[in-house]
């Protein structure tokens, strides 16, 4: 293949924008096709997640492939006797049937995560490998052009995970990536907008509890387990749920999702409770209490400044970090700014 051919067209391209710095490393290594992506990181991380944003990202396809939960007839070595013609005469020969999920691969772009490498059997991680290193299975079927492959695993000691070391051979011809996720690439680029907004502030204020390990116990507080109380959170109570609302329950399953770090969440969350939204929004003037009331369904921009007494009606959008002296009507934008000044 000519490196001309292997360029990137110019709708790719444009989208290529629309990846985060880390997203783009890994889509420029993968887009090479010579050396197979292997990130490595502590379980709960966000591997499976970055690959599927740049999917979504792309408008590619994205396929997940769990190797230690599925065995090398999934991965390509179902074996098939099939008979040929060699020189005259009808030979038996043995092949391998073809899974349907590679024959959609090559229907359109799509990427194919072979997660786990380094914990699955190995014949399932012979069988992966064939895949990632010739990009075919059997003698038969190739990998199109726009099927783009990586891989993943975990780190062993280091995170308590029981995995299989590669020898020299092997990892000459993997790219190692340790994948590291930090605390404000996971809320600017996924929970912001996937995660309940009561976990993100709680992150936010204790960051090392985003991913923390509890001695003697099976849960751990991860980014992933993390999403997946938000995810119970959510699909119980709403998005717009508050801790009224599922901090009963969520006392009780809390522990099975995050460990440890389940009791600092709940301490949090009973926390929000314990303060009104008298004591945010009245004022005090030193003779008596001015209320502010807000309307249903209106947004209040971070930084702003509401001084009461004032009535902000329903639907009302106020833009962040304004100062509000005057009643705002029903359906209005409100932005309040004032000319930089330096004396």
């Amino acid at each position: 293949m000519s490196k001309e051919s292997k360029q990137v067209n110019p709708e790719l391209q444009e989208k290529l924008s629309l990846l985060t710095p880390k997203e783009r490393k890994y889509f420029s290594v993968m887009w090479a096709k010579y050396g197979v992506l292997n990130i490595t990181s502590k379980p709960g991380v966000a591997k499976s997640a970055i690959g599927r944003s740049i999917c979504d990202k792309l408008g590619f396809r994205y396929m997940d492939i769990r190797l230690s939960m599925v065995d090398e007839t999934d991965v390509g070595l179902y074996p098939d006797v099939s008979e040929i013609e060699v020189d005259g005469k009808t030979v038996k020969c043995l092949d391998f049937v073809v899974p349907r999920w590679a024959i959609e691969a090559n229907k359109q772009p799509t990427i194919i995560h072979f997660e786990e490498l380094n914990r699955a059997s190995q014949q399932v991680r012979n069988a992966a490998l064939q895949i990632l290193l010739e990009r075919q299975i059997g003698t038969e079927f190739n990998f199109n052009d726009n099927v783009l492959m990586m891989s993943s695993g975990n780190l062993g000691d280091e995170d308590g995970t029981d995995v299989e070391e590669f020898d020299a051979a092997l990892n000459n011809r993997l790219v190692h990536i340790n994948h590291v996720l930090g605390v404000d690439e996971w809320i600017e680029n996924f929970a912001e907008e996937n995660v309940h907004r009561l976990i993100t502030s709680f992150i936010k204020a204790h960051p090392e509890q985003m991913y923390k390990t509890s001695d003697n116990a099976k849960a751990y507080a991860t980014p992933r387990s993390w999403t997946m109380l938000s995810e119970f959170i959510i699909t119980n109570f709403g998005e717009d749920a508050s801790p009224k609302d599922f901090l009963p329950l969520v006392k009780e399953v809390a522990t099975g999702y995050l460990g440890n770090s389940s009791m600092k969440f709940v301490q949090y969350c009973e926390d929000m409770l314990n303060i009104s939204i008298e004591d945010v929004l009245n004022n005090y003037d030193g003779i008596k209490k001015n209320k502010t009331i807000i309307g249903d369904r209106s947004f209040i921009g971070s930084n702003s400044s509401l001084i009461a007494p004032i009535k902000i009606g329903n639907n009302v959008k106020i833009g962040a970090g304004s100062v509000i002296n005057k009643n705002i009507p029903t359906n209005k934008l409100a932005i309040s700014r004032s000319k930089l000044k330096i004396y």
